[in-house]
């Protein structure tokens, strides 16, 4: 199959991950990739599942198109020159030059949560990937068209319905994982202020995203940042950081000092 390079226009969002594109923004992009992609889509009515909907598998080339195809599935041949936004969000070939952008890209604060908390970030270096969704491409049997979904907060898996009642739930099922952390007298203190720390802010937090406008469905991404385990420290240059590599072993010295009597 010839591969061709096609330069392309799309709509993008008018906020990250929002369903929204009244704004006429748009981004460029550059497909590289086959010629012609087909796409196996479900044709059974009663599967409602998959009817209609792109089974996850593009194909060109020529082994796998001779390839027979089930009963239920009916293959539709696009081709990348009329419509390489299709095609750059069907077919995952693992560009190198994808892998580099998703790596290399800057990230912004979207939501500024206080310290100690997650912030949500966004990027404004997109490509297609990120506002189309690759994992929801259907087929229109009926007028032979293409729809591919957004790529929104809703499809990332977040629970758009989500309560407050719903967060406080998430939020005492941490504070119950973590109730032995406070209870550990042989610990540090650096070490069990931080867990304090940790669990003060989770009872916070709900207060804390009502009276900033945050919804349940925002407050959920910004819960705060879990304490390092000490079994496993981060290199940290922070001498502040009671988990930096080495810290436990001075505290525990110190602690060690102050039973003695010599501290």
């Amino acid at each position: 199959m010839r591969k061709i390079e096609k330069t392309f226009t799309y709509p993008i969002w008018d906020e990250w991950r929002k369903n929204s594109f009244e704004n006429g923004r748009t981004g460029t992009f550059t497909y590289k990739g086959p010629e012609f992609l087909t796409f196996e889509i479900g044709n059974d009515p009663a599967d409602t599942d998959n009817y209609q909907k792109e089974s996850g598998w593009c194909l060109w080339e020529k082994m796998d198109l001779e390839r027979p195809t089930a009963a239920d599935i009916t293959r539709v041949t696009v081709d990348c020159k009329e419509n390489p936004l299709l095609c750059e969000i069907g077919n995952d070939d693992g560009k190198e030059e994808g892998v580099q952008l998703r790596r290399q890209r800057e990230w912004k604060v979207l939501w500024d949560a206080p310290d100690g908390y997650m912030d949500v970030e966004y990027t404004d270096e997109l490509e297609p990937r990120d506002v189309y969704d690759e994992q929801n491409i259907t087929y229109d049997f009926a007028t032979e068209t293409f729809n591919i979904g957004i790529h929104d907060w809703a499809a990332t898996g977040t629970k758009m319905d989500l309560t407050w009642q719903d967060l406080r739930d998430v939020r005492d099922s941490q504070l119950h994982d973590t109730d032995a952390k406070v209870g550990q007298t042989d610990a540090p203190e650096a070490i069990q202020q931080t867990w304090k720390d940790y669990r003060q802010r989770l009872r916070d937090l709900p207060a804390w995203a009502q009276a900033n406008g945050y919804e349940p469905w925002q407050a959920v991404m910004m819960f705060p940042t879990v304490p390092k385990d000490m079994r496993d420290p981060d290199a940290s240059a922070d001498p502040a950081d009671p988990y930096r590599e080495g810290a436990f072993a001075i505290d525990v010295a110190v602690a060690a000092q102050k039973v003695a009597g010599k501290k």
